[in-house]
């Protein structure tokens, strides 16, 4: 596919309504009337270029990053003859976080289905996230290592956050994230494709990690079958409810004085186990 014909018309009005309406897409009420939201960061737009050119409405870039992005500028240009050289009063206007590049997209840029189950898939659920940034680098994770999708139960922060977004650093592009309403109805979802929900949770009863991952070497874990793994709220983890709907509870063993990990740190830790069990049977 070609690039659209450059449209090289400086936006300098920093009060503009184009540009209020853009910077106001950072709350979910903007977002969810108008259907759009912000993508900040030349990576993020980059992906979203790349992988949903159809959702991409207008693409920003602050003069001086026009030439350092010239990759993402170029990407965006194939996606949208809307691709705007931004003055430095616009670009913070629009996103302090950007590093002066940011995008509008519609909605359709977020995958909401998960794909058809698989032999071995591994998926990952969020159980009440509200932190975008652990939300959007576990997204980013489940990508990195090969999940086929993000299940996140509602009163999770939305993908559409910016913030989700950018510290996903453009994987929202690429993983399904759907929603759905309650854990019970999540464990009825995972249970229909065959997978076994694993919740993180140091309590007692719970299986070490290191042991599941020694049995899943010879074929005799849980990580060498399909399988979802349950991550908590930040501050509280996982409920005592949501955990009694968890097949399995699983704990990651640390030697040090560390009372416990941060979310996006266990996520990591349990989906780098998963690949390497799966990639051992693959």
């Amino acid at each position: 596919m070609g690039s659209f014909p450059e449209r090289l018309t400086l936006l300098d009005n920093p009060r503009a309504d184009r540009v209020r309406r853009a910077s106001g897409l950072v709350g979910r009420s903007a977002r969810s009337r108008s259907g759009l939201m912000l993508v900040e960061g030349p990576q993020a737009v980059r992906e979203l270029a790349r992988f949903r050119p159809g959702a991409v409405r207008d693409v920003y870039v602050r003069q001086d990053a026009w030439d350092t992005h010239a990759d993402v500028v170029e990407a965006a240009r194939r996606a949208t003859r809307w691709v705007h050289p931004v003055t430095n009063e616009v670009s913070a206007v629009l996103s302090r976080d950007s590093q002066g590049v940011c995008a509008v997209a519609s909605h359709d840029a977020l995958v909401r289905e998960l794909p058809e189950p698989s032999v071995g898939e591994t998926l990952v659920v969020l159980a009440q996230g509200r932190d975008p940034g652990n939300v959007g680098t576990i997204i980013r994770t489940a990508d990195a290592f090969g999940a086929v999708g993000v299940i996140a139960v509602a009163g999770t922060v939305d993908a559409s956050s910016p913030k989700v977004v950018r510290a996903s650093a453009g994987s929202v592009f690429h993983v399904p994230v759907c929603v759905v309403p309650s854990f019970e109805e999540v464990r009825f979802l995972v249970h229909g494709r065959g997978a076994a929900l694993l919740g993180t949770s140091g309590g007692a009863g719970s299986v070490d990690l290191a042991q599941m991952f020694v049995q899943g070497v010879s074929a005799r874990s849980r990580l060498s079958q399909s399988h979802a793994w349950v991550f908590g709220n930040e501050a509280k983890g996982l409920s005592g409810d949501d955990m009694r709907l968890c097949d399995a509870l699983v704990s990651i063993p640390m030697s040090g004085d560390a009372e416990s990990l941060n979310v996006a740190s266990a996520a990591a830790t349990c989906l780098f186990a998963s690949q390497t069990v799966r990639g051992l049977h693959s």
